[in-house]
């Protein structure tokens, strides 16, 4: 059997065709597609929770962090900077609870709503957040930098840049 020989014309009718239809096809979205929003990731999943705890501690009755060692590796380093211009470094999950139970003493109620949370990596994941009691006119704002190691906090970097009205 002989080959059929294809001519120009041939070629650019198929073209003419197949041009347009694949076009459409890498421009409109199938629904499949359009219905996979992607989730949050693993880390943010991780960085939520701890919100999640934080937020429990700082409404508890007695300043429970407990709940933390689910989150933080037992090494971990906190680094908090508040508008203030002071920064604290606290290293080992211990030392990090101390901190939480301190601010607890002094913002007891108050709690964070993430903004906007984004991964840098797959392991590091960057949260903007509000901060303040139910009542609080204007409040704080904050953001965490969070780096993870085999889904627990590793360090963390906590900026206050407004502290709101308390």
């Amino acid at each position: 059997m002989s080959p059929i020989p294809i001519s120009r014309r041939h070629i650019l009718a198929g073209a003419a065709i197949a041009v347009p239809v694949g076009a459409i096809a890498l421009i409109a979205p199938t629904e499949a597609h359009a219905a996979a929003e992607p989730g949050p990731t693993h880390a943010q999943q991780v960085v939520t929770r701890y919100f999640g705890i934080l937020n429990a501690g700082m409404t508890s009755a007695n300043a429970d962090f407990t709940a933390l060692a689910t989150v933080y590796a037992g090494d971990a380093a906190l680094t908090q900077s508040s508008p203030a211009g002071v920064t604290s470094v606290y290293h080992g999950l211990d030392a990090i609870i101390g901190f939480y139970v301190t601010a607890w003493q002094n913002l007891h109620g108050i709690t964070w709503t993430q903004d906007q949370i984004r991964n840098l990596a797959s392991d590091v994941v960057l949260s903007y957040e509000h901060a303040g009691r139910p009542a609080q006119p204007k409040p704080g704002r904050c953001a965490h930098l969070f780096k993870l190691h085999r889904s627990l906090i590793s360090s963390l970097d906590w900026v206050t840049f407004y502290p709101g009205v308390p």
